[in-house]
C-alpha cells in the first residue's frame, strides 16, 4: 500500500492503515491539514479500550491542530496481531504505522491510563526529538502496578456481574455526545475485546518492569520538551464501587475489607507520587489536579486536556 501523505493532507478521514510489515491499525483523523513542520497529537488508550474514548478531546480541539486517534490491534475496528501483547510490541506497531502513513514527527504524544506505558515505550522506540511533547491523563508509569498492587479479582466481584464503567456511573457524568457513546459502545463490544485485554492484562506487571529498567524517570529523556501531567480522582471512583457493593449486597466482607486496604494502605499512599513522579521526564513540566473526574478525565473534563494540549501546540510551532 502506498501514500503519498494524503493522512495529512485530508481535513478528516478514517480508516486501516496497513505497514508493508502487516502491522494494521484503524486510525482517526481531525483538524486541519497539517502545515509543515507542525506537531500532530497522538492518542493512545487505557486497557481494554478503543480509540473512541478520546473522541470528546478531538472535538475540543482547536480546529488548527491535527490529531490521530487509533484503535490498538484487537480494539475496535483494528484487527487482532499475532505478536505478544506487551507495551513494547504496541508502540513499535504504532510507529510503524504512523511511518508507513508518512505522518511524520514532531508527534505531541497524548496518553491515559495504562496507555502511560505504552507512550513512554514509544518514547524510547521513535528518535527522541520525534516527541514535541506529552500529556499524561491520570497514567501509569513503571511503578504503578508493582506500588499499588490493584486489588483486581475483588473489584470484580463487588460490581456483581455489572461492567465497572456502569458501576461508577462512567456514562452519565460524561461529556460524550450520545452518537460519541454509541461509536464507544460498538468498539466495547467488538468479538476480540475481552481477549486482548486479557492478553495485554497478562503482560502488565512484565511491560512495567521492562519500561523500568530504561530508567527515563532519572534520564529525563525530553530535556525542555513540555510534560504535563494531568491527575484524576480514582479514589472516586473506588468509592462509588464501594457504595454500590454494599447497597447491592455484592462480595464478601472480606472482599470489601481488601478495597479499604487498598485504599488506605497503599493507593491513598502512593498514587499522587507516583503521577507526579512522571515530570521527571522533562524540566519544563506542570501538574494539574482534575477537580470534576475520576480516572476517565476525558469523559467529564475533556476541555482540560484539550487546552494543555493547544499550550504545549502553540510552544511548539
Amino acid at each position: 500500500m502506498t501514500y503519498q501523505n494524503e493522512w495529512e493532507l485530508c481535513e478528516n478521514r478514517e480508516g486501516v492503515i496497513e505497514s508493508p510489515n502487516g502491522t494494521r491499525l484503524f486510525m482517526v483523523a481531525k483538524g486541519a491539514p497539517r502545515s509543515p513542520n507542525h506537531p500532530v497529537v497522538i492518542f493512545e488508550s487505557g486497557l481494554g479500550v478503543s480509540g473512541a474514548h478520546w473522541t470528546a478531546v478531538q472535538r475540543l480541539l482547536d480546529p488548527r491542530i491535527r490529531s490521530y486517534a487509533y484503535d490498538r490491534a484487537g480494539y475496535g475496528n483494528s484487527p487482532e496481531s499475532k505478536k505478544p501483547r506487551s507495551a513494547a510490541n504496541m508502540a513499535a506497531e504504532l510507529l510503524d504505522v504512523l511511518q508507513a502513513a508518512k505522518i511524520s514527527p514532531p508527534y505531541i504524544v497524548v496518553a491515559h491510563s495504562y496507555g502511560g506505558i505504552i507512550a513512554r515505550e514509544f518514547l524510547a522506540t521513535a528518535d527522541v526529538d520525534a516527541i514535541a511533547g506529552m500529556v499524561l491523563v491520570d497514567t501509569n508509569q513503571e511503578n504503578t502496578h508493582p506500588r499499588l498492587s490493584v486489588p483486581f479479582s475483588a473489584i470484580q466481584a463487588l460490581c456483581g456481574g455489572r461492567d465497572y464503567p456502569d458501576v461508577i456511573g462512567l456514562f452519565r457524568d460524561t461529556s460524550w455526545t450520545q452518537e460519541e457513546l454509541d461509536r464507544i459502545a460498538i468498539d466495547g463490544g467488538a468479538p476480540t475485546t475481552a481477549s486482548t485485554m486479557e492478553q495485554e492484562a497478562s503482560l502488565l506487571l512484565q511491560s512495567s518492569i521492562d519500561l523500568g529498567e530504561k530508567n527515563q524517570l532519572d534520564a529525563r529523556p525530553l530535556g525542555m520538551r513540555p510534560v504535563t501531567v494531568i491527575r484524576g480522582d480514582s479514589r472516586r471512583d473506588f468509592q462509588r464501587l464501594r457504595t454500590a457493593a454494599q447497597e447491592g449486597n455484592c462480595g464478601t466482607k472480606e472482599q470489601l475489607q481488601e478495597m479499604d486496604d487498598f485504599l488506605e494502605n497503599r493507593f491513598d499512599v502512593f498514587d499522587r507520587e507516583l503521577q507526579m513522579n512522571q515530570l521527571r521526564l522533562s524540566g519544563n513540566s506542570r501538574f494539574v489536579q482534575a477537580t470534576n473526574s475520576g480516572h476517565a478525565v476525558m469523559a467529564t473534563e475533556p476541555q482540560l486536556i484539550a487546552d494543555e494540549i493547544l499550550a504545549i501546540w502553540d510552544s511548539s510551532i
